[in-house]
């Protein structure tokens, strides 16, 4: 019978010369084997019961695989690793190289290739166990049941997929789609988007030359974004340090610390809030914290600040053209306190037990900004 020509089987001898010395590991036994293969595919797909590492550099594609069995004689574990297959198909752009492993007595190999550098796509899916790629102009995709991945040096984009392990991706040219099963997923730098999405661990992202989606149950930080940021965080802080967009962010249990940014729509159910250096329309508000935003001059639309129980600090550029109302629940307990002429309190009704307001335009009056203490003060500082 005729096979295909788009299947290749490495032959036994090409192994057998490959193979290095069988080598007694703990329990069992374990033997390096390794070859190459000859192709014209520009793309790859690797698949492997175990861990797998590709590096891009060689001129050729060529394999290294440790092959470990469970056996109780070097005879038997001999007929465990003979049993093992490194096995190619092509077709089209692709070339497909996957390894079989013996039904009973295997242990897991672990898989490493040395391939071009210039591959457009490299799929790599590991049945269980850590993947790792460097040093790769096309994209990436990585996909393992449970496993760590760390991929860099990738001018591609990359999507990566645990379903549980740490996700650590250093420089990357092109979007980032990643999803972790429950682990923290640390990103360098990225040439566009970011979407992020953990079900228990921290985000960190350093540099996204796009928006960035980050969900998390525990931290996010975001170091700089060129666009947007949204951010879920079930119980932890969130911090972004520069967006140039809009930020929106919900914490059900943690700060909202934001340092740069063209709007702001943030809401903690239990954490203090920070804005500093937001321009455009802000909202924020918290059940339980207090409230700090330093404004800038080039704030516009309408915003509120608002928390239940906690401080309400503003402080505003002499030169900003707004209309501020606020307001204190808290009766005599709470107070509002301003460095601004303009803004004067309501006549006090007597009644202890009043809210206290105030109200006034600066420069004229402009975008109105409500500022709403429930049980606390609101302090209206002069911005330095």
């Amino acid at each position: 019978m005729v096979r295909p020509r788009y299947w290749l089987a490495l032959a036994a001898a090409a192994l057998a010369a490959a193979q290095g010395p069988l080598k007694r590991e703990g329990a069992g036994w374990a033997q390096d084997s390794g070859g190459s293969v000859a192709t014209t595919a520009v793309k790859l797909k690797v698949v492997s019961p175990g861990p797998i590492t590709v590096r891009g550099g060689g001129e050729s594609i060529r394999y290294s695989i440790n092959r470990r069995a469970r056996a109780g004689s070097e005879a038997e574990a001999r007929q465990v690793l003979d049993a093992f297959q490194v096995k190619t198909r092509t077709s089209g752009d692709w070339l497909v190289l996957w390894v079989e492993a013996p039904a009973r007595g295997a242990g897991t190999p672990e898989l490493a290739l040395s391939v071009p550098r210039g591959l457009k796509e490299c799929v790599i899916e590991a049945r269980g166990g850590r993947i790792e790629a460097f040093d790769l102009d096309g994209g990436v995709e990585a996909h393992t049941t449970a496993g760590g991945i760390t991929i860099d040096r990738v001018a591609g984009p990359v999507k990566a997929h645990t379903g549980g392990g740490e996700v650590r991706l250093g420089w990357i040219g092109g979007a980032v789609r990643c999803i972790s099963g429950g682990g923290s997923v640390h990103l360098e730098r990225a040439g566009g988007e970011a979407l992020i999405e953990t079900a228990g661990g921290e985000i960190v992202v350093g540099e996204a030359g796009g928006q960035v989606r980050a969900s998390t149950a525990g931290n996010i930080h975001v170091r700089r974004a060129a666009g947007s940021v949204t951010a879920h965080a079930a119980g932890g802080l969130i911090e972004v340090q520069h967006s140039g967009g809009a930020v929106i962010a919900e914490t059900s249990g943690g700060s909202i610390q934001v340092g740069g940014a063209r709007g702001a729509r943030l809401e903690s159910a239990a954490g203090a809030i920070r804005l500093r250096g937001v321009t455009g329309a802000l909202r924020a508000s918290t059940a339980l914290g207090n409230i700090l935003a330093d404004l800038q001059a080039g704030v516009a639309g309408d915003s509120f600040l608002g928390t239940v129980r906690g401080d309400i600090t503003v402080y505003i550029p002499s030169n900003l053209a707004v209309t501020v109302r606020a307001r204190s629940e808290a009766g005599s307990r709470g107070r509002i306190v301003s460095e601004f002429p303009e803004i004067r309190l309501q006549p006090d009704p007597g009644d202890m037990l009043r809210p206290v307001a105030a109200e006034g335009a600066l420069n004229g009056g402009g975008p109105l900004l409500t500022v709403a203490a429930g049980q606390g003060s609101v302090f209206l500082r002069r911005q330095k």
